[in-house]
């Protein structure tokens, strides 16, 4: 099934778990996490996005699933990772034929609506990265009720294969994380070049206020460059959203 490829030796295959995040964790409490273990649950109780966000994971309804493997790159170029399997992920919808675009730092949009979300997390010993965590969350089906997100049957008007779609993804995943590895220039580039926030007006908060800036690129470690009232400000980890240009003239 994956291979020829070093990630997903284990699959763990779950039928529900409160995250899989949790569960690669204690797995290396335990002792039994290993470089390219993959945990794959058909339902998340208590599935999160950044920030704490609950990602809502219903049975079969989407791929949720958690890669762990140990990086080469440091810890500080964990927002990188995030952006090369985002674009990874990208490219794996473009290849369905549908018309994907990348939204900083770690959401994929198609219709411009959200159809995949990245969580990266890192398990340190000290100050070494001991493992990255990717951990993603596919919407396979339309979410009743979800008025901001799309799937990927939805788009393509068929039912898909859960599986087969799984190892596109994580042999996808797998190289952009070798590319960002050797080249991680190449990748910035990439990103840039299919992320919709770039050129946008975008709102964040910072020590409890709102702030508005123009989006202009990205920094070597994949932080967002800001143009906020002529000062640049570099965002790694705050939520940005797109400002209507009916609010900019408000």
């Amino acid at each position: 099934m994956l291979k020829g490829c070093p990630w997903g030796h284990p699959l763990i295959v779950l039928e529900v778990v409160d995250s899989t995040q949790e569960e690669a964790k204690r797995l290396y409490r335990k002792g039994k996490l290993v470089d390219g273990t993959i945990i794959w649950a058909r339902e998340q109780t208590s599935g999160r996005g950044r920030h704490g966000r609950c990602w809502v994971s219903p049975r079969d309804m989407g791929l949720w699933f958690t890669v762990a493997f140990k990086p080469s790159l440091p810890s500080s170029k964990l927002q990188l990772i995030c952006l090369a399997a985002g674009l990874s992920l990208c490219y794996v919808f473009r290849d369905l034929g549908l018309d994907a675009w990348l939204k900083w730092p770690n959401d994929v949009l198609v219709s411009g609506k959200k159809i995949c979300g990245i969580l990266t997390e890192g398990i340190f010993e000290g100050d070494k990265l001991e493992f990255c965590l990717l951990g993603i969350g596919v919407n396979l089906k339309d979410i009743p009720g979800d008025f901001n997100a799309t799937s990927v049957e939805g788009e393509m008007g068929h039912p898909i294969n859960p599986l087969d779609l799984l190892v596109k993804i994580v042999f996808k995943l797998c190289k952009g994380i070798e590319k960002l590895e050797f080249n991680p220039d190449l990748v910035l580039s990439e990103y840039g070049s299919l992320c919709s926030t770039i050129g946008k007006t975008v709102s964040f908060k910072k020590d409890e206020k709102i702030f508005m800036g123009k989006a202009l690129g990205l920094d070597p470690n994949g932080g967002l460059l800001l143009d906020v009232n002529g000062t640049i400000e570099i965002l790694y980890s705050e939520l940005v959203e797109e400002v209507r240009a009916s609010e900019i003239e408000g």
